[in-house]
């Protein structure tokens, strides 16, 4: 199998399943929350540890666009440079079974069947089709979707593979239970913290007016339940062009005693002309009686001006003067909590290894 292509999706699909339980750590519960409201969130985010199993479908889009934009202001006259590109994936039905705390790979059962499809690249680029998968036991087994044949690989021999594909958490951790960086990553206080501010830093910059909020929405029934719907946000448009920021990154800038913190202080001064739009929104859907996340959207938008960023003008090229825009969407559901049938390994599956897979 390709090991390289294949350990990136065992990565994608495995921060899916993992996604539920990391989101509800991302941002104080009581944010901007009533107490009665905060106590809902608080009673789900202790449920995580309950979990056994549960059943996820998902839907997935991600969307670039203006990509041209990049080769214009380099003079490029390229037309085969794609310029919008989408990718999407969806999965119905999917077992996933797990025992909670465990740091035993083996812990892990689940099996999906992902639709998914990349446009934009070129009719000989683009690409769609069904992507099987299973894990049972340690094992990964993918089918081949031209022969039908499933074949097995380790995960830990497929995750240590993953490791040096420049991705910003580590496979391998994961498998161990670890799911600490998923959080430090969706969590904007934990990220500050790691680029090295200082508490009190850090504390004002999370005050900043505009960049986090959350409410509680309307109720809806879900699953046989009333489901409490709550909306986080980041928006990190307000952030960078605060005054917080800016004297934070003025300091740095003129740090003589550590080159490294002068450098970001000054690239972070051009990051309100270079991004103009940087948001996340997060929804979750709570029951009421199990107090599990049955549903969750999460959207994430984007534009990047180069244009700004190299000092060329909008009369210069129109295509180079257009941000560069992403937007991610992904609408999960979980439901079956605790009563989920683990999947079992498919038949005749041929087990490789990392010296025959190449």
């Amino acid at each position: 199998m390709k090991s390289r292509v294949l350990a990136i999706l065992l990565v994608f699909v495995f921060v899916l399943g993992m996604i539920s339980p990391a989101s509800a750590q991302t941002m104080d519960p009581c944010l901007g929350l009533s107490a009665s409201d905060c106590a809902i969130l608080q009673a789900s985010d202790s449920k995580d540890s309950d979990v056994q199993s549960l059943t996820l479908s998902f839907d997935f889009s991600l969307v670039l666009d203006n990509l041209a934009a990049a080769a214009a202001l380099s003079g490029s006259t390229d037309a085969s440079t794609p310029n919008t590109i989408t990718i999407t994936a969806s999965a119905k039905g999917s077992p996933i079974v797990m025992k909670a705390g465990s740091s035993d790979p083996s812990a892990l059962a689940m099996a999906m069947d992902v639709d998914y499809s990349v446009s934009g690249l070129g009719a000989e680029s683009d690409q769609s089709g069904t992507f099987s998968y299973v894990i049972v036991d340690g094992i990964f087994y993918a089918k081949d979707p031209a022969s039908g044949q499933w074949k097995g690989a380790a995960l830990s021999d497929i995750a240590a593979q993953a490791s040096g594909a420049g991705l910003p958490f580590d496979p391998s951790s994961l498998l161990q239970g670890d799911t600490s960086q998923l959080n430090s990553m969706a969590d904007p206080s934990a990220a500050l913290a790691e680029a090295g501010l200082q508490p009190a830093d850090v504390e004002s910059l999370m005050n900043v007016k505009g960049f986090l909020g959350q409410q509680r929405l309307a109720d809806a029934e879900m699953d046989g339940q009333k489901m409490a719907a709550f909306e986080s946000t980041i928006d990190f448009v307000p952030l960078l062009t605060s005054q917080e920021l800016q004297s934070i990154l003025t300091k740095l800038s003129s740090s003589s005693t550590d080159p490294n913190a002068a450098q970001v202080g000054q690239l972070g001064m051009l990051l309100p002309m270079l991004v103009k739009e940087g948001n996340v929104k997060l929804t979750r859907w709570i029951g009421l009686d199990d107090q599990y996340v049955h549903r969750m959207n999460l959207d994430i938008n984007a534009a990047v001006d180069l244009a700004a960023m190299m000092g060329a003008s909008a009369s210069s090229s129109t295509q180079a003067s257009k941000p560069i825009t992403l937007k991610l969407t992904l609408d999960a559901q979980m439901s079956n909590y605790n009563a989920t049938t683990a999947p079992v390994a498919p038949a005749g599956a041929v087990i490789e290894t990392p010296e025959a897979s190449g």
